[in-house]
């Protein structure tokens, strides 16, 4: 006998047996399949994947198809591109009944999370195990399988437009199946995707009319059809306490509720295939709908073809991956390119757009893109400072609580000014902007960051995070770094050295002063930085308000900068002590280490409130993007020879196998310190993808830039 469905919401029992699930590995041209053999549920469960679409917008969810966190969802639109983002569809409730002689059979292929009475995790309904294969490229599929019947789910997301679309494909109906149906219940909320929601709160009502309905919640608006089905209200349209373990590993609430206004019908004649089309769109009108990767296919092809990644299946992952992070902002009334952080929860941060605008946008071909993004910065400038990111919420406002935005900012003018044939947008706008960073610098501007005597830069106060390891919580600063910081004066001195070559026609003067000013500088980063007891550069320097000096020999990895840089302050022995000892402390297989595992501040796990989190967040855990200073870093202290290329492509090879791990296509954010090193934080990260890229085409072109 056939196994029988439970209905939906009734079971609450424990999980069923262990499942198999085959992940395709024979893909169409022009994107990559990724995944792995499950064995298990919670395999599958953990096992996540994303889709973006060009605006802010995206899709993710989990290998079983069941949401584990706040920010899953079918369809997360962007209200305001490339923020605001709101979860416009959770999942779907899809039931198909069988009229069969003896006895109707309802079969249910999609489920949720509960916890049981004794806090215990199980899904609902607990139903066999249907699963067969998961494939991931730009669209996402489930091929599910009860019997005879196959029942398969595609996700579209319409590129670069506020919607998606859900496929079902139906075979394996035969005569014994008369009255089929198959039956769609959408669960919405409409709510801001860092948050939860509930009944008491939700404020939500719905139009239901033929074949859509249209969920609203304030002065949002969700509109869902289905062509050739019927819609008719929900008479108990709540689902309640839907559990979501992963928020509850980061100590976050972990219960919500979620809203399902109507059922879509649709009667199934005995056929050799059915074909039902959903769509999902923001505002009041539906979307048509989009069953075909095509579009998104013609975006990457130029990328592809630039990368010569036809047939090489890494570059086809990697060039996905990175075209994950390119979206739109509209600055000053312009509609301009700019680089989403991670996803799910970041936005477009300075600091991380410029490094990884190099690998994203340069190294792939996307010089118009490049510019725009620069300019989206530039014109957003303030007090010689880039905003350190955007307001989620507010169009006009930015943040600039940041001491190396700026210099990240030059550094990829620069790359740009020597990458790209596009000596006028230098000329016009890009050297002056950059220049402008360089002045602030000189002369001082917000949050003390000015250069001192000794031609270094000095910053901030105890009570501020103004470097990238800016993690607090609570009002403690878990990794003060105020004063002169080692890689904000290495990037200081980069691009000094690089905007004299630069402007040295255009604008003598200014490259005159600062070439006066490179020699001032490599002298005090000597003195200031150098550890002769372990032949490595210190973290940092500072003085208190009593006029004592002080030194942070914490032996961390931003002093790689000092010898991965194009123009670096220190001579190339040093550089290469610097890397033996970032080499012999902090390497792993997935990026660098923030503290060495002998520091009595190492903290190796991950996990925890934000609070425990923030605290391990650059105490010991790993950063991908790392890899890409740290592998450059060798080749240039290696000269670029046959040996430095290899070890710069050994230490990056762990991370081209983990496209294909747990983000599926994507890079994580970070892992934790203590083996095997567990991702954890955004599942796509921009610079943990820009970088791996860069270095990949770095060995290839096996010469400094």
């Amino acid at each position: 006998m056939e196994p029988v469905a439970t209905a939906v919401g009734l079971t609450m029992e424990g999980l069923t047996q262990p499942m198999t699930t085959h992940v395709a590995s024979q893909v169409p041209q022009l994107w990559s399949s990724h995944g792995q053999d499950v064995t298990d549920l919670q395999s599958a469960i953990e096992q996540e994947w994303l889709l973006a679409n060009g605006t802010g917008a995206y899709a993710m969810g989990t290998v079983a198809g069941m949401n584990t966190r706040r920010y899953h969802g079918l369809f997360i639109a962007a209200t305001h591109p490339p923020v605001g983002r709101i979860v416009a569809l959770h999942q779907v409730i899809e039931r198909l009944t069988l009229g069969r002689r003896k006895a109707r059979q309802s079969i249910e292929f999609s489920a949720n999370l509960f916890q049981d009475e004794k806090g215990r995790q199980v899904r609902s309904p607990d139903t066999p195990d249907l699963l067969r294969r998961f494939r991931k490229g730009c669209y996402v599929q489930w091929d599910l399988r009860w019997g005879k019947i196959t029942f398969v789910r595609q996700l579209f997301l319409h590129w670069r437009e506020q919607a998606a679309t859900l496929r079902y494909v139906i075979r394996g109906l035969d005569a014994s199946d008369a009255k089929a149906s198959l039956t769609l219940g959408p669960m919405l909320s409409l709510r801001d995707f860092h948050s939860l929601c509930k009944t008491s709160q939700a404020g939500l009502h719905a139009d239901i009319s033929d074949d859509r309905l249209t969920a609203r919640r304030g002065d949002l608006s969700v509109c869902v059809q289905c062509a050739g089905a019927t819609c008719r209200p929900n008479s108990d349209p709540w689902w309640y306490n839907i559990y979501l373990p992963a928020d509850a590993q980061r100590g976050e609430q972990a219960l919500e509720d979620l809203y399902v206004p109507g059922w879509f019908d649709l009667e199934l004649q005995p056929a050799a295939e059915h074909e039902l089309l959903m769509t999902v769109s923001l505002g009041d009108e539906p979307a048509d709908p989009c069953s075909t990767d095509q579009p998104r296919q013609a975006h990457l092809q130029p990328i592809l073809d630039h990368l010569h990644a036809a047939d090489d299946p890494t570059k086809r992952t990697l060039a996905t991956a990175t075209d994950d992070f390119v979206v739109d902002r509209t600055i000053k009334g312009q509609t301009l390119r700019t680089i989403m952080a991670g996803y799910p929860w970041f936005a477009d941060w300075g600091r991380d757009t410029f490094i990884a605008l190099p690998g994203l946008l340069l190294e792939t071909g996307r010089f118009d893109e490049a510019r725009d993004v620069l300019r989206a910065f530039a014109e957003a400038i303030h007090g010689g400072l880039v905003p350190n990111r955007f307001d989620d919420y507010d169009d006009t406002a930015a943040h600039y609580n940041t001491v190396d935005a700026s210099l990240w900012f030059v550094h990829a003018a620069m790359q740009y000014r020597l990458t790209a044939d596009d000596p006028q947008s230098w000329h016009d706008w890009l050297a002056d902007a950059a220049l402008t960073v360089i002045d602030a610098y000189i002369r001082g501007t917000d949050h003390g960051i000015r250069m001192a005597g000794d031609g270094l830069i000095t910053a901030g106060s105890a009570q501020t995070q103004l470097t990238w390891m800016d993690a607090a919580c609570g009002g403690i600063v878990f990794t003060p770094r105020h004063g002169k910081a080692v890689e904000i004066n290495a990037l200081w001195y980069h691009v000094l050295a690089g905007m004299a070559e630069l402007v040295a026609e255009t604008h003598r003067e200014q490259a005159d002063h600062f070439n006066r000013l490179l020699g001032r500088i490599r002298r005090s980063f000597a003195k200031v930085f150098w550890n002769d007891a372990l032949d490595c550069l210190v973290d940092h320097v500072w003085t208190d308000d009593d006029g004592n000096d002080h030194i942070d020999r914490t032996l961390r990895p931003n002093q790689i900068f000092a010898a991965s840089l194009p123009h670096s302050p220190i001579p190339r022995t040093k550089q290469t002590q610097v890397v033996d000892v970032v080499r012999e402390h902090l390497l792993t297989p997935f990026g660098l280490r923030t503290l060495p595992a002998t520091d009595p501040n190492y903290h190796g796990v991950y996990a925890g409130d934000a609070f425990a989190r923030d605290k391990a967040y650059h105490q010991g855990t790993v950063w991908p993007w790392l890899i890409g200073p740290y592998a450059e870093a060798v080749l240039r202290v290696g000269r670029f020879s046959a040996k430095a290329k290899a070890e710069a492509q050994a230490v990056i090879d762990p991370l081209l196998r983990q496209l294909t791990g747990p983000g599926l296509g994507q890079l994580h954010e970070i892992h934790e310190g203590d083996p095997p090193h567990r991702p954890a934080g955004c599942i796509a990260q921009a610079w943990s993808v820009a970088e791996v890229l860069r270095i990949v085409r770095l060995i290839e072109k096996g010469c400094e830039n």
